[in-house]
């Protein structure tokens, strides 16, 4: 058979559909040629995808939601897992990020790669605005905003240490 790289969507539709009568066949363990024609068809069609068939990584959140849905759980099924009841529900509600020991719990607990819960993804967080009964939702990659008061404080600082220096403290051993 003579194999050539996949050019379309019809060739590619074609070389999988002959993948799977390779796969299919009952001597495909015991024969070399089949085996070797298998993998050729899987790195040829693995290449079509990656150029033509791009796949956005997942929300971790999303894919959580997914897999509790899938396993019939609820929120308090992951305390314990991940922490209290208001940390789970901060952080199905995207409000704080999953640290090191949730996804290693999570991967475990649900069987999911830590490697798709370790994908980065937009926190939301609730700024209370100078009218008391109105709020404004921020999207942030990182779990903090930081607020008109501790930017004074910031500069403050700053302004501080360029006119009256700095005092350091060194210890020598």
């Amino acid at each position: 058979m003579a194999i050539k790289l996949i050019k379309s969507e019809k060739e590619y539709q074609e070389t999988i559909l002959l993948l799977e009568k390779i796969g299919d066949n009952p001597n495909f363990e015991n024969d070399d040629d089949l085996i070797n024609e298998f993998e050729l068809l899987e790195k040829l069609i693995t290449d079509y995808e990656a150029e033509n068939h791009k796949l956005d990584k997942g929300d971790p959140i999303e894919i959580i939601k997914l897999k509790m849905d899938y396993m019939a759980l609820k929120q308090k099924d992951l305390i314990g897992i991940i922490g209290t009841r208001g940390v789970v529900s901060e952080v199905l509600n995207k409000k704080r990020g999953l640290s090191k020991a949730m996804i290693r719990n999570l991967s475990d607990f649900l069987g999911v790669n830590q490697d798709i819960l370790n994908t980065p993804y937009d926190l939301i967080k609730i700024e209370k605005s100078k009218n008391v009964n109105q709020t404004t939702k921020r999207t942030s990659i990182y779990p903090f905003v930081f607020d008109e008061s501790f930017l004074q404080c910031i500069n403050s600082y700053s302004n501080r240490v360029r006119n009256n220096g700095m005092v350091l403290n060194v210890q020598l051993n």
